[in-house]
């Protein structure tokens, strides 16, 4: 995994204390993030289910993580507190299921707004806590026979959000957990990231 590989950049960056980032007062800061987002589609449990209702061997591919970016302001309330409102978006997950003359795909992606309050350590760790309000887009066809029929749903909600990481002059490395994402009990998304801030 390519965020694997980053791991030694990160670690030799935690050794340098003299470039942390701090909040400050006042001052509002722009920032973007690129990384993976992490989901369960639960593909195994629709292949079961799709394997018992044909009475056929289901195979299926599925993705377990897809690109995923997040723009956002951040405006400093004291020296290690601040308010962060963000906008994030990810790539489709998709999976694809065969069964014997046929076959079925699905793709999901996310997107939605999320407001967070930060706290900024002394040592250049920070932590947060807060809320999204996000909405799943799914698309679902089925080739049977040359024909491709097609649907689409669209899931929207609330959930609470926990992140932490590290920044480094403007640079940010964290992980953030969506819970709930578009309102729906399960659909939970963990966000891996690297990020520069304005």
């Amino acid at each position: 995994m390519k965020l694997l590989k980053l791991l030694p950049l990160l670690f030799s960056l935690l050794a340098f204390n003299s470039g942390i980032a701090q909040s400050e007062e006042g001052k509002f800061r722009f920032g973007v993030e690129l990384g993976y987002g992490f989901a369960d589609l639960g593909a195994d449990e629709t292949a079961k289910e799709l394997a018992t209702l044909s009475g056929s061997t289901v195979t299926y591919t599925y993705d377990k993580a897809d690109l995923m970016g997040r723009i956002y302001g951040q405006y400093g309330i004291s020296k290690n507190i601040s308010a962060e409102l963000g906008y994030f978006k990810s790539a489709s997950l998709d999976a694809t299921y065969t069964i014997s003359g046929a076959s079925a795909t699905e793709s999901y992606d996310i997107a939605g707004f999320d407001l967070s309050a930060v706290y900024h350590s002394d040592q250049g760790f920070y932590g947060k806590a807060g809320v999204h309000d996000s909405e799943i887009n799914g698309n679902a066809s089925v080739t049977i026979g040359g024909t491709t029929y097609a649907a689409g749903a669209t899931a929207s909600g609330n959930g609470f959000l926990l992140g932490a990481g590290y920044e480094w002059e403007s640079y940010t490395f964290g992980i953030t957990y969506y819970d709930s994402v578009g309102g729906v009990s399960g659909s939970d998304v963990t966000f891996a990231s690297i990020g520069y801030r304005f």
